[in-house]
């Protein structure tokens, strides 16, 4: 999904968690996504991005379109299932991995009508226990001239001459024209059908499916209906008809 896409590039995910953050310094050495931990006596977990950066730290980030009561419960799980999984046997509890959970939600849900809010382990007193994991929620509702208000605001953009963050509007950029020469590639085997109609019927029913993954990713991660999403992803007529057929 747009995990896959847009966070497989690392010097935009270190990005994102410098700016989340406030670490400006922060090295990220390696980024995986749809990453999965079994737990084979308990919950499993599957996340959008998980990074690792020069220091040994973890992140994590989700991108929630569709928000539910759970959240913050899912996002201190995550947190958890991380560290059972990367704390190594026989270490002391002073050198486990300091983890952070980014989530990134569409409707704002708890975030307190704020751009960001974050929630971190504190005592009575208010002071920072500098254990526990992270948790940062990032308003999509809220936009403003700050370096994360500039982030949600291009998060819910789908131009990226109007984005305000010029390493997000890059990224953006390098995945829609991966997705344009996808399609041309595909368009062009559709055009040429009738000539290798036998040889070639196996690969424009692969490139249909990709075609049409690509048409319920825009569909799902944008709210967009199926009209919508081929004029968003710049379908032609032949395309759009070979996906509507193959879809409704």
């Amino acid at each position: 999904a747009v995990a896959n896409a847009f966070f497989r590039d690392k010097e935009t995910t270190q990005h994102i968690i410098r700016t989340v953050t406030e670490q400006d310094d922060l090295v990220v050495l390696q980024v995986k996504t749809q990453k999965r931990i079994e737990n084979i006596l308990g919950h499993s977990v599957r996340f959008d991005v998980l990074a690792i950066d020069s220091e040994n730290n973890y992140y994590n980030i989700e991108i929630q379109n569709a928000s539910n009561d759970n959240l913050l419960a899912r996002a201190d799980f995550y947190g958890a299932a991380i560290k059972m999984r990367y704390f190594e046997k026989h270490k002391s509890y002073a050198n486990m991995p300091r983890v952070y959970v980014i989530f990134f939600v569409k409707d704002g849900r708890f975030c307190d009508n704020k751009l960001i809010n974050r929630y971190f382990m504190r005592d009575d007193s208010y002071r920072d226990s500098g254990v526990g994991t992270r948790i940062y929620f990032i308003n999509g509702r809220l936009h403003d001239d700050t370096p994360i208000g500039k982030m949600s605001h291009d998060f819910s953009c789908n131009d990226a001459e109007k984005m305000k963050d010029p390493v997000i509007a890059r990224q953006f950029t390098t995945v829609k024209q991966e997705e344009l020469k996808e399609m041309d590639a595909f368009t062009q085997e559709v055009l040429t059908r009738g000539k290798r109609q036998g040889r070639i019927k196996g690969k424009i029913e692969g490139k249909l499916e990709q075609l049409k993954e690509m048409t319920r990713r825009i569909m799902s991660n944008e709210n967009k209906s199926l009209e919508d999403a081929m004029v968003y992803l710049q379908l032609s007529e032949d395309e759009k008809g070979l996906v509507r057929k193959a879809m409704t």
